[in-house]
């Protein structure tokens, strides 16, 4: 019983301060890791570089269809777990932690794009402890608060590894206002990634100081 609750307490810790924990990881890698050219190959660097971008982008669709189809009180970015109703339409139907996932494979596709292993391993390793403590946190929240509605639908739907066969369209109208309020400016991180990893990967950056 007290691992558990110490497992509780280091996940509210990180559900609290999950805007600022990655911020120094992330500065870390930039500095001291640089991106590689996959396998030697410049073509074999391209496709890889267009796969994780494209798994990057997929990462944002399913953010965009979490944050569209949301319910007020229900999910977002304040620093203490306070649910006001258990959601399992939409892509809660996929996984329970939809966001996370969505979180995990936008930066997993940025190791991709990066090439390099420690950048690579940093990576998912701190998102896979960082999301388990926090989906244990959330977790002994809900079965709290909402007891058997939730326990029954914990044991029927995955936590993370998601099964896409088992979405449905929610009967509610989607929130294209509440997306480009909540997510221009991630889209657009990830839209300049690719050329500046490029640039980056190429030494071209250096290129384009000379013409200044």
């Amino acid at each position: 019983m007290e691992k558990q609750n110490l497992t509780v307490i280091v996940g509210n810790i990180f559900f609290k301060y999950r805007s600022y924990f990655f911020v120094p990881v992330l500065l870390f890698l930039i500095i001291f890791t640089k991106p590689q050219i996959s396998f030697d190959s410049k073509i074999t660097d391209a496709f890889f570089d267009i796969f994780g971008f494209i798994l990057a982008l997929f990462g944002f669709y399913v953010r965009v269809l979490v944050i569209g189809y949301k319910k007020p009180g229900t999910s977002g970015r304040g620093t203490n777990i306070d649910v006001k109703e258990v959601v399992t339409d939409g892509m809660y139907q996929v996984c329970r932690n939809p966001l996370y996932l969505a979180n995990f494979l936008m930066w997993l596709g940025l190791a991709i794009m990066w090439w390099e292993i420690y950048f690579f391993v940093v990576i998912v390793g701190f998102f896979a402890v960082e999301y388990f403590f926090i989906i244990k946190a959330e977790e002994s929240y809900l079965s709290n608060k909402f007891g058997a509605a939730y326990n029954d639908y914990k044991k029927s739907v995955p936590a993370f590894f998601p099964r896409i066969k088992n979405f449905r369209k929610p009967e509610r109208p989607f929130n294209w206002n509440k997306v480009f309020k909540n997510e221009t400016n991630l889209l657009l991180f990830i839209l300049v990634l690719l050329p500046l990893i490029y640039i980056y990967e190429h030494n071209l950056w250096k290129f384009c100081i000379s013409l200044l």
